[in-house]
């Protein structure tokens, strides 16, 4: 299978691959809010969200799997060998790549708690700094790709993090441990999430207005906001209890 290097991840033909990279894209952005890691002038990493989104989408495509299972290992030495053997710095640059990419969601989305994983996070960090290193020499400058290599070594926590988030709040029809290629229905379920997305945003605004409610506020047409907010959940989420925080602001507060 060949792979551009100039892409930060491998693209899937389709309109479907690009509807799944959409509702990915969404997930991560909500998940960094959630976790206080948005992208900011200081940690400009926007062009890392697309790497991660790109990757997810890739693991969907059996062809992309089938492709990369030949070079992955979980030795070092094995890796080591592959990239003594390799044809050119491209195929060496691909090695590393591509279990860099293998271990990040093997831990972030498909593993175990990556916390209790110390060997596997310097295996990660190492090898996706010797991918960036050989976009350099093959290049003879830092590209694009290698930037946001060098980011994901140096940052593998923070996104190992927002892919763990991401898991627990959006990905959980996914099954503990699973293998990636046993991923069957992946996209089906992803365009279930792409329905719900709207409706957990509002809930979310609900649920922090409701919560300022609770503590007395008097704040000018917050029962307004929050009646409004339940009738956007209603109709975007016919099974939400909306009934039980009706009868509780259904009346004016008297400050």
């Amino acid at each position: 299978m060949s792979f551009r290097l100039d892409t930060p991840y491998y693209q899937i033909p389709g309109s479907q691959s690009e509807a799944t990279f959409g509702v990915i894209m969404e997930m991560l952005l909500k998940t960094r809010l959630k976790l206080n890691l948005e992208t900011s002038r200081e940690q400009n990493d926007e062009d890392v969200n697309t790497y991660l989104a790109g990757l997810m989408v890739s693991y969907i495509d059996p062809k992309y799997l089938r492709a990369i299972s030949v070079v992955l290992s979980q030795y070092d030495i094995d890796i080591y060998q592959a990239v003594a053997q390799a044809e050119d710095r491209y195929h060496a640059y691909w090695i590393y790549k591509v279990n860099a990419d293998n271990l990040l969601l093997s831990l972030g989305v498909f593993g175990r708690l990556w916390q209790e994983s110390r060997v596997e996070l310097i295996r990660m960090k190492g090898y996706y700094t010797w991918a960036s290193e050989y976009q350099r020499r093959m290049y003879g400058k830092t590209t694009a790709v290698a930037e946001i290599q060098t980011k994901l070594a140096g940052g593998t926590e923070r996104y190992l993090a927002i892919l763990a988030k991401a898991r627990k709040d959006y990905l959980h029809f996914i099954d503990q441990n699973v293998k990636p290629e046993e991923l069957a229905g992946f996209t089906q379920n992803l365009s279930q999430l792409e329905q719900e997305l709207p409706a957990k945003e509002i809930q979310d605004k609900f649920l922090d207005a409701y919560s300022i409610w609770l503590k007395g506020s008097c704040e000018p047409d917050l029962r307004q906001k929050l009646l409004h907010l339940l009738q956007e959940l209603k109709r975007l989420d016919p099974g939400f209890p909306a009934d039980l925080f009706l009868a509780e602001i259904g009346e004016d507060r008297k400050p």
